[in-house]
């Protein structure tokens, strides 16, 4: 049997999603189904599978009320700095997205892999059929699948240590899309986005920047569908890039990447000291003031600048943020519990489910 019931009931929750998505994606690709049933099984996708099991079925096998769900899960408020810098943020993993997703599928068309939308023609894209998409594909998935992947999964493992768990729900998050195709850059999105939720101690900046990188390709989309200048200059943008030698492009690629890298870094930095920062400023952890108040006396100050200094936000200021951020990081190694093969068992049937399925997009380009 499982000794450790979260991670367990995680597990066995998200291999229920797991199950049900694929066989929806299945039946949807199988038999033809008109437009506005795929808008209602997306929807049903969303607000069943991404939302409702991790919130209401976890919540019964763990046998706690749902608000306490909700606040394990980091539902915990930021403020308009936090959004603001999650808007930014949104917008470059768009950039970044879009480069990570050109180089891996060009990886891929050496092995005689067609991407399965390259031949889509949209003849007709009217504006309200713009904000379907948006709600469809922007919405739902920036609030449902944070819920499932940012919110249950990352919580349920950070038992085992934060590292792994953000690497398990990231990874997972990509396998969910079925889409070898997709695979490679929603795992890095999906590793960031736990990063950022961890760091910031809540879940509404990672559905800031989920929505904000489907709002922009659904806009895009809009856009080439309406030849819009916006994304005729975007595409020359990209094609000066990607259209010159090749060893050029990779380089400007690389480039470009670890500018827009760089950037993230301070924008994380920021909300985390806008987030995170602020809440051990004020009620901080009595192990975690023991640590500053220690580095502080041992490498910045002596005994008599903490007690002129005992309010703690001066502390912090003392001794710096990069200090504080890698301290932050060491308590997701604290007490650090090895699961069981019992407690992982729906884990490995989830990965293996997700990369079977997304190998034979692969293979065989179904789904």
């Amino acid at each position: 049997m499982y000794k450790n019931k979260e991670i367990f009931n995680t597990n066995l929750v998200y291999f229920l999603i797991i199950c049900l998505f694929i066989t929806i994606r299945i039946i949807s690709s199988t038999f033809s189904i008109p437009t506005v049933w795929g808008y209602v099984l997306n929807a049903v996708i969303q607000l069943v599978l991404m939302l409702s099991l991790p919130l209401f079925l976890f919540s019964f096998l763990q046998r706690q009320k749902v608000k306490k769900t909700i606040k394990d899960y980091g539902f915990n408020k930021i403020g308009i700095k936090t959004i603001l810098l999650s808007l930014v943020a949104g917008v470059i993993v768009y950039l970044i997205t879009i480069f990570v997703a050109t180089f891996f599928s060009a990886i891929l068309s050496l092995f005689g892999y067609e991407s399965s939308s390259s031949g889509t023609v949209v003849s007709s894209y009217p504006l309200w059929l713009l904000f379907v998409e948006l709600v469809s594909t922007a919405v739902l998935p920036g609030i449902c699948e944070e819920v499932a992947h940012r919110g249950m999964l990352l919580n349920g493992f950070k038992k085992t240590g934060i590292t792994r768990a953000i690497v398990l729900s990231g990874l997972l998050f990509g396998l969910m899309h079925l889409n070898i195709e997709q695979f490679f850059y929603a795992s890095l999105i999906g590793i960031f986005f736990g990063f950022v939720a961890y760091f910031t101690d809540s879940i509404f900046p990672t559905m800031i920047m989920h929505f904000t990188n489907n709002a922009i390709s659904t806009f895009m989309g809009y856009a080439s569908a309406n030849n819009l200048p916006i994304y005729n200059a975007f595409n020359s943008f990209l094609s000066n890039i990607f259209g010159g030698n090749a060893f050029l492009s990779i380089f400007m690629m690389f480039l470009i990447v670890m500018i827009l890298i760089g950037i993230l870094y301070l924008i994380v930095m920021a909300m985390f000291k806008d987030t995170r920062l602020k809440s051990m400023a004020k009620v901080a952890d009595q192990a975690v003031k023991d640590e500053l108040r220690r580095r502080l006396m041992d490498g910045v100050g002596g005994a008599e600048d903490v007690e002129k200094n005992e309010d703690v936000d001066v502390d912090l200021k003392t001794i710096g943020n990069n200090k504080i951020f890698s301290i932050v990081l060491r308590t997701g190694y604290k007490n650090v519990y090895k699961p069981t093969f019992h407690d992982n068992i729906f884990l490995y049937v989830n990965l293996f489910l997700g990369i079977a399925t997304t190998l034979a997009t692969f293979i065989w380009g179904i789904l």
